[in-house]
């Protein structure tokens, strides 16, 4: 009789659509190439989105070996079934991989925290899992001869308990000492495993029909994942794939990388997302954005692709990324700068683009009309408060009017954010919180997870770290969905009023007036973030009246309540600017008038035109002297007849990075 084989690669539903489980897809694919495993094991499940945990468990039935691939978003999810399955068959191997685990130098007391979990694989898991399935087919299985693996020591023959191999970044063996003080707890660590050499010989699941027959049953619509490079050259602290054991490139063949092309096609995958860290460095790539490009428009699929871009390589990525976002592909590229701080640059082994080199791109982005948006990361080491609203402010003056996406620190457990050397240099507290992202339904089903986030660090106190979200969520609302962004433009402009004095006044005014609507949408955003702080909510706020329990991020939520409230914020906002700024009472009117109406509405109907006296459009825009003169502008967009969860999902999630909550403007 076949032994039985689980997979698990848990991912959260998101917009009606299921990942397909790519990581257990490789490894499972490899292991079949092998004739024993092929003859003495059946793959009797294989889960890849969160469904409730008892009915799940359910389906298990004598188990001989279970895979879980980890992360942040599945951690307790698999914990808890992994208990589960040990109390029920305590004979059965769980074997946990993916980048939540420790890797070797960090796993020596992670036995005795789960002691229903049997081994660790460090690094990639093809070969490692293949072996481990043939060692567990004989009588008495000699597990310490498996590379690249921590093992709980209670598997280990005896005669082996009194050796302790020292591992370093799952990459090289660091030395073998003895001990005598081990227990069935304790942790055996093996001798490190090279990587694949080449990974263009790795079969695929896409290609070897794997994937044909999960989808079957599938009641959602797919995502995927393709992988054109493996490996990165940068050594980001944040970041788990800057160890050395991915330093260096691997690549599958182009040949390859296309068929799997075409499944995603003929199989209908919405949204594929890339692996490669770095696209766009090689010249294949630029074959690959082609063959995706052509699929769409001969079939319709995938429809949306999304990368990491090569760093610092604006030259190479713009025709690709152009390329995408002409076909409606991609949402536009992103320049990851993380922070403008030299100091935080040092710290996390992060170097940007300088010498006006930033300044550069953007302009040559925006010549082509093609949308750019930068990436900050908060909580970073050696960051300020000054510093991170500076930074902020300095991006905004070098017109990146599209987007900015500000990201909390998560502390990944296998980068130098889960050394407690490194915790220590730079005095960073850390606290648990449910994961870092929104757009998800908040219930019994799915609320155990939690993350560890940076909230404090030498430089960067914990009162500090939740203004800096506050600054976060003015500028997100404020600039970056639009509600005072051609107020602010304008200003600049015309009475040369910094970025960084228009929002610190605005800030205050609403400090000053708790009563006003933007008082109380600052206060109801502090109140959510302590609760976040707590770990007693979720990141974001619930608007019960537009889903219910279900978390929008903090600036989409106050953007849903403008648009709920909109003669009332813009009346604040006249006020704020009256107290001020010395401005004209006519060209105030006028210029909150032009704002009210260039921010996309669910409650109207488009196409709209107005009336306006001075040309605000040519100053915003062109930067043009204000003139006392007619303009009549047209307002196109999308009608959404006051569907808010619509508008919200499309204008204020998937669409921020292009600036989708704008109105387009035309001059009549």
């Amino acid at each position: 009789m076949k032994k039985n084989v689980y997979l698990f690669e848990i991912n959260d539903v998101l917009a009606d659509q299921a990942k397909l489980p790519y990581s257990t897809g490789l490894i499972w694919s490899y292991c079949l190439l092998n004739k024993d495993i092929k003859e003495n094991y059946t793959l009797a499940g294989w889960y890849y989105y969160r469904q409730e945990i008892e009915a799940l468990f359910q389906q298990i039935k004598n188990p001989s070996v279970i895979g879980f691939n980890s992360f942040v978003w599945n951690w307790h999810f698999n914990n808890k079934i992994a208990k589960k399955v040990k109390e029920k068959y305590p004979e059965c191997v769980i074997v946990y991989g993916g980048w939540q685990p420790p890797i070797a130098d960090r796993s020596q007391d992670f036995f005795q925290k789960h002691p229903y979990v049997d081994i660790i694989v460090h690094g990639e898991g093809e070969e490692c899992f293949k072996d481990i399935l043939l060692e567990n087919l004989k009588a008495a299985p000699d597990w310490h001869k498996i590379l690249g693996c921590s093992i709980k020591m209670s598997l280990i023959n005896k005669k082996y308990w009194n050796k302790k191999n020292i591992v370093k970044e799952s990459l090289r063996l660091e030395a073998e000492v003895e001990i005598n003080n081990a227990t069935p707890l304790s942790t055996y660590v093996t001798l490190p495993r090279p990587r694949i050499k080449d990974l263009a010989s790795m079969p695929s699941p896409y290609l070897n029909g794997l994937f044909d027959e999960l989808i079957k049953d599938c009641p959602y619509k797919l995502e995927a994942t393709i992988e054109t490079t493996r490996g990165c050259p940068y050594m980001c602290t944040f970041c788990e794939i800057g160890t050395k054991y991915y330093q260096r490139f691997r690549t599958p063949t182009l040949d390859k990388v296309l068929k799997e092309i075409d499944w995603l096609s003929d199989n209908e995958v919405i949204f594929v997302y890339n692996a490669d860290s770095n696209f766009g460095l090689l010249p294949e790539h630029k074959d690959i954005t082609s063959y995706l490009v052509k699929k769409k428009k001969e079939t319709g699929f995938p429809d949306k692709h999304r990368c990491d871009w090569a760093k610092n390589k604006a030259d190479k990525v713009l025709p690709l990324a152009q390329t995408f976002y002409e076909a409606e592909m991609d949402k536009g590229i992103t320049i990851a700068v993380q922070s403008m701080n030299p100091a935080v640059l040092k710290a996390v082994k992060r170097k940007n683009v300088d010498n006006g080199k930033l300044a550069e791109f953007l302009k040559m982005y925006n010549q082509t009309e093609l949308p750019s948006y930068m990436e900050l990361i908060l909580g970073l080491p050696e960051e300020t408060l000054e510093s991170f609203v500076n930074g902020i402010c300095e991006i905004i003056e070098l017109e990146q009017h599209n987007y900015i996406g500000i990201y909390p620190l998560t502390a990944l457990p296998n980068t130098p954010f889960g050394s407690p050397e490194y915790r220590e240099e730079y005095k960073l507290e850390i606290r648990e919180t449910y994961p870092a992202f929104s757009h998800v339904d908040v219930t019994e089903h799915n609320n155990f997870e939690r993350e560890e986030m940076i909230v404090s660090t030498r430089t960067l106190p914990l009162e500090d770290y939740k203004k800096c979200h506050v600054y976060r969520w003015l500028f997100m609302f404020g600039h970056y969905l639009g509600y005072v962004q051609y107020i602010s433009r304008f200003m600049r402009h015309r009475y040369n009023i910094s970025y960084k004095d228009f929002y610190n006044n605005f800030l205050e005014y609403m400090y000053k007036n708790p009563h006003t609507f933007v008082g109380k949408e600052l206060q109801k955003t502090v109140k959510a973030l302590d609760g976040v702080m707590e770990c007693v909510s979720p990141w974001g706020r619930v608007l019960e009246d537009i889903r219910q329990n279900y978390a929008w991020d903090f600036e989409e939520a106050t953007a849903m309540r403008i648009n709920q409230n909109k003669t009332k914020f813009y009346k604040e906002v006249y006020e704020f600017i009256n107290e001020n700024y010395n401005i004209p009472q006519d060209e105030l009117k006028g210029l909150v008038a032009y704002q009210k109406v260039a921010i996309l509405d669910p409650s109207k109907s488009y196409p709209l035109s107005a009336d306006f006296k001075y040309n605000f459009h040519d100053v915003i825009h062109k930067k043009e002297p204000l003139t006392k003169k007619r303009q009549s502008l047209q307002f196109k967009a999308k009608n959404y007849n006051n569907d808010y969860y619509a508008w919200g999902t499309e204008t204020l999630w998937w669409g921020r990075r292009v600036a989708a909550c704008k109105t387009k403007i035309e001059v009549v």
